[in-house]
């Protein structure tokens, strides 16, 4: 099964005439010519190419069965579906059925595009107070690590509510793969037992957690053996066989609930029968005739990416060569005031009003870009959030997919922390998250304070470009907590502005500015002379580790271009070839 759908090289090599014609477009035109050229052989970086379909995801096993699912008939959503439970079995840093997060779906039958919010909410019963010292010290401890950790999850809401909208096959099928990952075992990667062996230090506090995931209960498993999870498996057999109701409502669900009180935790069946997936209307903006389509608040990455784009639109970026100094410089500023303004008035908008037409102003944007010296840093302490109502009128995974029929899905769920609080629940095999840890808790009017029943907001930002006509072009997103929607910007930028094709695109080194550091994050790979010179306008350079993993397709002239981001080891796109 993996090999069969892995790239499939030989079935997505284009035919000799279609490389001249494409070569022909780009020196012939412009920008968008450039983008348009599937392969090109000035190229270093090739994406993966198909013509019926493809997934984009974090783990080949998890790739292959979203391509199974699509080959059997189903659709985009199906195999979303699929993809979910399947890294909750592979990948279970990140692939998760105990934690939450945002899809956007795009059906091709109707053009429209819709969000749906499966955020972790708080427990009912947990209060601030809860998680207080002897002196009165909030306790990050308990707030990052164990039961008391965990918000409602969301996961099994979310992609049982896409499924019931939009989904085609029997909900069974689409939950086979990962039963049976779980109950005949997976072979652990290298990258597997690495992380593994890095979370043993937090399981190792929590018996349930070293039985799931240390070899014989004492230490990390090994690359190369069998990791079998036959509670997980069990899990997923109830939610296969009853939905989401045996998540929320059923025996899995009194073990989840019993289980995390016994530890000290807050789930409660009020917490279970109240949580629901919200619809949310997606929020876009138009960057150089492109419109770029992402998610509104519970996140607050969605705006933050369009804030960006929307400065950028002031400046010809274009001009300045891909990587160079003032390319470089003008990022940097953007990101840093962005990021000052990205938490400001969002929260779950079921508990307070957004100022979003304020945040994604014009207006807004060009008083940003007004602020910008291209040949001189502005520190972060001189910058502060802007009121954006006078304006008014790290482990996470991703995975996009296109199918046949013009519907494509872009999914990033989440458990917070690699591996989330490290708690597993007794019986059942499914690790929690850690979002409580995600809210405000220092200003009791912030509306990411924590309250009952309030969504935590998330850097989390599924993406979708669409291009002058309309078309479908590109679905994206990625991992990377605070640098997910500066990872994003980057590759967008990198093809809209850079004609750049998408591993180009996703291959290209990564900075990060934040706004309460000063630092100037860099990946390796830029070039000492444009570091200099950049040290030269103020900016403080530090390397820092890779940034983000992005999981995208492009599409150009009918065809799938696909790219999975090396730095996450394991990604994979599979793409389908069907002939009729």
């Amino acid at each position: 099964m993996i090999n069969k759908y892995r790239q499939i090289p030989g079935k997505s090599q284009l035919p000799r005439y279609w490389l001249v014609l494409c070569l022909s477009l780009f020196q012939a035109t412009g920008i968008f010519a450039q983008t348009a050229s599937i392969i090109r052989y000035d190229s270093i970086h090739h994406p993966v190419t198909a013509r019926s379909a493809m997934v984009v995801s974090q783990n080949e096993l998890a790739s292959s069965i979203g391509a199974q699912i699509l080959e059997q008939g189903g659709n985009a959503v199906d195999a979303a579906v699929a993809v979910g439970f399947a890294l909750a079995v592979t990948l279970p840093r990140a692939g998760n059925i105990g934690g939450s997060g945002f899809m956007l779906i795009h059906r091709g039958e109707t053009g429209d595009t819709v969000a749906l919010d499966f955020r972790s909410a708080a427990p009912m019963q947990a209060r601030l107070e809860d998680y207080l010292d002897a002196n009165g010290v909030i306790s990050y401890q308990d707030m990052t690590f164990g039961p008391k950790a965990a918000a409602i999850p969301g996961t099994v809401a979310g992609l049982e509510a896409a499924w019931q909208r939009y989904g085609s096959m029997p909900w069974p099928e689409l939950l086979a793969p990962a039963h049976e990952l779980a109950t005949e075992g997976i072979v652990v990667t290298e990258d597997l037992a690495y992380a593994l062996s890095e979370a043993m230090s937090v399981m190792r506090v929590y018996p349930s957690s070293m039985a799931v995931y240390a070899q014989d209960g004492t230490d990390a498993f090994e690359s190369g053996a069998l990791f079998k999870q036959p509670d997980l498996a069990w899990s997923l057999q109830q939610i296969r066989n009853h939905g989401a109701a045996a998540f929320y409502q059923g025996e899995l669900a009194q073990r989840l609930i019993n289980g995390v009180q016994q530890a000290g935790g807050y789930f409660s069946q009020e917490d279970f029968d109240n949580y629901q997936v919200r619809e949310r209307p997606v929020i876009s903006t138009n960057y150089r005739g492109f419109e770029v389509v992402t998610m509104p608040p519970t996140s607050v990455g969605g705006p933050a990416l369009l804030q960006m784009l929307n400065v950028l639109s002031e400046f010809k970026l274009s001009s300045y060569p891909q990587g160079s100094a003032t390319s470089l410089h003008l990022l940097a500023e953007v990101m840093k005031r962005a990021n000052a303004n990205r938490r400001f008035g969002i929260g779950d908008p079921d508990f307070t009003e957004l100022p979003m037409g304020g945040l994604l102003s014009r207006a807004l944007a060009r008083q940003l870009a007004e602020g910008i010296d291209l040949k001189q840093a502005t520190p972060t302490s001189s910058i502060s959030a802007i009121d954006p109502m006078p304006f008014q009128s790290r482990d996470t995974t991703h995975y996009s997919i296109v199918d046949g029929e013009g519907n494509a899905v872009s999914t990033t769920y989440t458990l917070g922390f690699s591996f989330g609080s490290g708690y597993v629940v007794e019986g059942t095999g499914i690790l929690l998250d850690n979002q409580i840890r995600n809210f405000y808790h220092n200003q009791p009017d912030h509306p990411n304070f924590m309250a009952p029943g309030k969504r935590v907001v998330s850097t989390m930002t599924p993406t979708m470009v669409f291009d002058e006509e309309g078309e479908l072009f590109m679905v994206t997103g990625t991992p990377g907590g605070s640098r997910i929607h500066t990872s994003i910007l980057q590759l967008i930028v990198n093809v809209i502005d850079y004609g750049m094709n998408i591993a180009e695109a996703t291959h290209a080194p990564r900075i990060y500015q934040g706004w309460i550091s000063p630092k100037l994050g860099m990946e390796k790979g830029i070039s000492i002379d444009s570091q200099g010179l950049l040290e030269d306008m103020g900016h403080d350079i530090q390397l820092q580790q890779t940034m983000g993993s992005t999981q995208s397709i492009m599409i150009i002239d009918g065809i799938l271009t696909g790219a999975a981001d090396p730095r996450r080891p394991g990604a994979s796109v599979a793409g389908i070839d069907i002939t009729q």
